[in-house]
């Protein structure tokens, strides 16, 4: 079997195995999929809209705003307005998701981790190279089909 060829077998065994990770972290936070993803990137980006977080997510603003409610009831995020606009309502990572956010990624790092230090440091760069690649793929590509 060719190096492409091994890299696809990977690639398709290891995507179920984040799946039921990320289900199981999730599930013992009683968090949804879109539920971290909308507190993860608050907390990457700090406040934003509920407009803005609608068009980050690719959801319709709905949506969002039955994601924030939810959250908001589990005391994970707050609805603040804008201090130059106050028709804009923006949204706040609250500390205890800010925690729980920190976990999660720390978890997932971790066992990338234990996966990275297994190769020569010599390599470690065309890992991290890789991974930057494979980000700008998926942004080129989640930005066409935005259109």
């Amino acid at each position: 079997m060719g190096t492409r060829e091994e890299l696809a077998v990977f690639f398709r065994e290891i995507q179920p195995k984040f799946a039921r990770l990320y289900a199981k972290i999730l599930h013992d936070a009683d968090l949804t999929l879109p539920q971290y993803a909308l507190l993860n990137q608050l907390e990457f980006l700090g406040p934003v809209s509920m407009t803005e977080m609608s068009e980050r997510l690719q959801i319709t603003r709905p949506a969002v705003t039955s994601l924030v409610d939810r959250l908001e009831k589990k005391k994970l995020l707050k609805r603040v307005p804008h201090p130059k606009d106050r028709r804009i309502i923006l949204l706040d990572i609250l500390p205890k998701a800010k925690k729980m956010v920190a976990g999660f990624q720390t978890y997932s790092l971790n066992l990338l981790f234990k996966a990275y230090d297994q190769f020569a440091p010599a390599e470690h760069a065309t890992i991290s190279r890789f991974y930057a690649t494979l980000s700008k793929a998926m942004d080129d590509f989640l930005a066409r089909e935005k259109k």
